[in-house]
């Protein structure tokens, strides 16, 4: 009996308790920022979209190193000289980053090869795959396809599709070459295998 007097005391709970979590009142956006990432050349610029949701809010930008960038009350980004910086976004309790690399300036016509960083670490057996981009001055050019030479093809090799494939235990260096209407252009990197 007192079984059965237990069951009925928890079964309405059960169907008749709300879930707390569907009372939280979600917090209030005030601005938007879609980007995360930017890279420019020396001398660029480019205008933050910044979407404000709650009106009245006032939005404030701000450079961690003007030196690199600068970017102005309207959120223009200025790329000054080739570094690493960070631009913070503020508009009421909201605060959005955008990390920012200035690459070297390079002619509008001028070829090159970007990549993010000059060495990858993989453990023996991984893959990853290379995020290479080939541009003319700052438009990335897709019908260029590179050519790629390891000095130790047993340590890493790569794949048509950029994916490098880890193989032994050691490091090797890759010579990246591009060449697109008469332009040809090197870039190199190191893999570090464990």
């Amino acid at each position: 009996m007192k079984k059965l007097f237990v069951a009925l005391l928890i079964v309405p709970c059960l169907f008749g308790c709300k879930n707390k979590k569907n009372n939280v009142v979600p917090a209030e956006q005030y601005i938007k920022v879609s980007v995360e990432e930017l890279s420019l050349m020396e001398d660029d610029t480019y205008q933050i979209n910044t979407e404000v949701i709650k009106s009245g809010t006032i939005v404030f930008y701000s450079s961690a190193d003007e030196s690199i960038a600068t970017v102005s009350e309207s959120g223009l980004i200025s790329a000054i000289k080739q570094g690493e910086t960070s631009i913070t976004i503020r508009g009421g309790k909201d605060t959005y980053t955008i990390f920012l690399e200035v690459l070297p300036y390079q002619a509008k016509d001028s070829l090159q090869i970007v990549l993010p960083k000059d060495s990858y670490v993989l453990a023996v057996n991984d893959t990853y795959t290379l995020p290479l981009e080939i541009k003319v001055g700052n438009t990335p050019i897709n019908d260029v396809i590179p050519s790629f030479s390891f000095e130790n093809e047993n340590i890493a090799s790569i794949d048509e599709n950029l994916v490098i494939t880890a193989k032994a235990v050691g490091s090797t260096k890759c010579l990246i070459t591009a060449s697109y209407q008469q332009q040809v252009v090197n870039k190199s990197f190191t893999v570090i295998v464990y």
